[in-house]
């Protein structure tokens, strides 16, 4: 039986930044899917299900925040790990990505990419020490309603 790739969504407004950790994640064994907005993002979300999602907070639609909060209030996202991947620096506002859900919090360039993967399967680690005995990874709201987009 093959064995499934760990996919991450990449959801950052910047092709170049994208561009590169696309290629290294991708190197690296991990499949990648991209969103350059949080519309997308979502979208991206809904339809792949990834097994961690890399948000940037700086976005052209919706805030990261806005995504984040979103992320965590449906039940078949509430539990993916998110590691913020940002510019944003004040303390307010990683307090607030911190206290919204976000498993993890960089800047952009302070941690090289071989730190970022650690962390991320560090994540990943932790979020399937934690998943309940008989989870099926595809047990999802077949109704639909996981699929609306809170903005037009």
């Amino acid at each position: 039986m093959p064995v499934r790739k760990i996919r991450i969504a990449l959801i950052e407004d910047s092709e170049t930044v994208r561009f590169f950790y696309k290629a290294i994640f991708e190197r690296n064994g991990f499949e990648v899917i991209e969103a350059e907005n949080a519309k997308e993002g979502w979208e991206t979300i809904c339809d792949a299900r990834p097994d961690i999602i890399v948000l940037d907070m700086i976005l052209p639609d919706v805030s990261g925040l806005e995504l984040l909060k979103k992320i965590r209030s449906v039940d078949f996202s509430r539990a993916i790990p998110v590691l913020v991947l940002t510019s944003v620096k004040e303390i307010q506002e990683v307090q607030k990505i911190l206290q919204h859900g976000a498993n993890y919090y960089s800047v952009k360039g302070q941690d090289p990419p071989d730190k970022i993967q650690e962390i991320i399967y560090k994540l990943l680690k932790r979020t399937r020490e934690k998943k309940p005995d008989g989870a099926s990874e595809n047990e999802v709201d077949s109704s639909g309603a996981d699929r609306l987009f809170w903005f037009h």
